[in-house]
């Protein structure tokens, strides 16, 4: 077979293309929102002083689902938590996990509300401080929900996400939602026929030029 240096350009070409990664296509990140239950059902699926098994903050008890006229409603998306019932000067640190694994950590985006009775002292991602703060003892932190954004940090396999929540005095409160994505990690095997494909166009190479120095 007679090998050109148009035929060898095609030849690697045809090969790079199936050799290069499909697109990526994004996929949700399954994390529980607060206070619902293994559907993901808040309001309507865990009643109030139900045990949201999905936080944990140390105690040996879940925290429960809390209600107050002066917070944003609880509804069918998520609901209040507190550690107890008992208030007081109080703070506990609500920790959820969530599996990234099939997934490419490095483009993971975690979209979030959340609230707090009295203060949001930090978010955690895997151990480190994300900055996000919602600070003070004012009504702004628990009667509306406020947006945060997460786009680094991630790892691979199993997350730790963190809340700090500080109550100074009276009931105490946490509240988070969340949408998130991450691209499908890539696990494609070069086809048989690809690797042929690369190995014709190396020999044809090396043919034409064995040739060019007879």
């Amino acid at each position: 077979m007679t090998f050109s240096f148009k035929h060898i350009v095609a030849t690697l070409s045809l090969a790079a293309a199936a050799l290069a990664p499909a697109g990526a296509f994004a996929a949700p990140i399954s994390i529980f929102n607060t206070g619902v239950n293994a559907a993901g059902l808040g309001l309507g699926g865990l009643a109030l002083g139900g045990s949201d098994t999905h936080y944990s903050t140390g105690l040996i008890t879940a925290p429960i689902v809390v209600s107050n006229a002066a917070y944003v409603a609880n509804n069918a998306t998520s609901q209040w938590i507190w550690g107890n019932t008992l208030g007081g000067n109080q703070t506990f640190t609500f920790t959820t996990t969530f599996d990234l694994t099939g997934l490419d950590a490095a483009t993971a985006v975690l979209n979030g509300l959340w609230g707090a009775d009295n203060q949001g002292l930090d978010i955690l991602l895997n151990g480190v401080s994300t900055g996000d703060q919602l600070l003070g003892v004012v009504v702004a932190n628990f009667n509306q929900l406020h947006a945060f954004t997460l786009d680094s940090g991630f790892i691979a396999g199993l997350n730790t996400l963190s809340f700090v929540i500080q109550n100074n005095g009276g009931p105490g409160a946490f509240r988070a939602e969340f949408v998130g994505t991450a691209d499908e990690a890539s696990s494609a095997v070069p086809e048989p026929g690809t690797l042929a494909l690369v190995a014709v166009a190396l020999l044809a190479a090396g043919a034409l030029r064995r040739r060019k120095q007879a």
